[in-house]
């Protein structure tokens, strides 16, 4: 990050790490190293004409480690926090408050919030499911790297993957592969659905419908919609695919329903945590 023009130039930046534990750690090893280096400057926040408004705010937070690094202008992200203190570090990213967020890949999947570099810190993540470490996924890459950027004020953006020499041809053959990827995610929308109303984010079909916007799966079905077992005709009727997008998360919310996962109010579309 010290290498590179982006904070140097003003531009915030955005750390994707791999466990709630590690994205503390890291936001602290940043700091441990401006300092050595003499860059502090540039996470420097004091500038900002709401900076003495909003620390009153920070300080009112029970995070400790929120509170420290706020001074640094760095932030954390993680799904283990308080919603309250996610929602805090979300506006403070997005007002420029932060000059980097250091985060869980969650965050890739959940709110709308891009930076003009993005780092991927690490390839190997653990899966409970089989029990060991396995190479991050192309898709996630892609859904991190699609925060690289910020439209409406970037014509370009920078991604950074930090991985093992080994792996390295590896993530290059995939980043530079002209074959189009499709998305998976359509077979755990529920469970992802229901992650996201556990987690406060999403409480009703409207909130969900954005979400799921926000998507890799969203970004494809309108890049081809056969694949997503959507028809021309549904396309020319609905170009947008918002009834589509619609109809999916009606579907999952029924299921998580059914399942007694979740309570679906149909008449007022909103999600309740059981």
């Amino acid at each position: 990050l010290f290498r590179s023009d982006s904070l140097r130039q003003g531009h915030q930046a955005m750390v994707f790490v791999h466990s709630r534990k590690d994205t503390g750690k890291t936001a602290e090893r940043l700091v441990e190293l401006a300092r050595e280096e003499n860059n502090l400057e540039l996470f420097q926040n004091e500038t900002h004409p709401q900076f003495q408004l909003i620390k009153k705010e920070v300080m009112k937070s029970r995070n400790k480690e929120l509170v420290g690094l706020f001074d640094n202008g760095i932030g954390i992200h993680h799904a283990g926090m308080l919603r309250a203190d996610r929602a805090l570090t979300e506006r403070l990213f997005s007002d420029g408050l932060l000059k980097v967020l250091v985060c869980t890949a969650t965050l890739a999947w959940g709110v709308n919030l891009p930076a003009h570099t993005v780092v991927i810190k690490g390839t190997q993540i653990y899966d409970p499911k089989a029990g060991g470490w396995r190479d991050l996924g192309m898709l996630d890459v892609m859904q991190i790297f699609g925060r690289a950027g910020r439209p409406q004020f970037d014509k370009s953006g920078e991604g950074i993957i930090i991985t093992s020499h080994e792996k390295l041809a590896h993530y290059l053959r995939l980043l530079t592969s002209q074959l189009p990827i499709e998305s998976q995610f359509i077979n755990s929308l529920k469970d992802n659905l229901n992650a996201e109303v556990a987690l406060g984010t999403v409480t009703n079909v409207k909130e969900a419908c954005a979400w799921l916007g926000y998507t890799y799966l969203f970004i494809r079905m309108k890049m081809n919609p056969l694949a997503y077992g959507i028809g021309w005709d549904e396309v020319v009727a609905d170009p947008s695919l918002s009834l589509k997008q619609r109809a999916f998360i009606t579907d999952a919310a029924r299921a998580l329903d059914k399942a007694k996962m979740m309570r679906f109010d149909e008449k007022s579309g909103n999600f309740y945590c059981t």
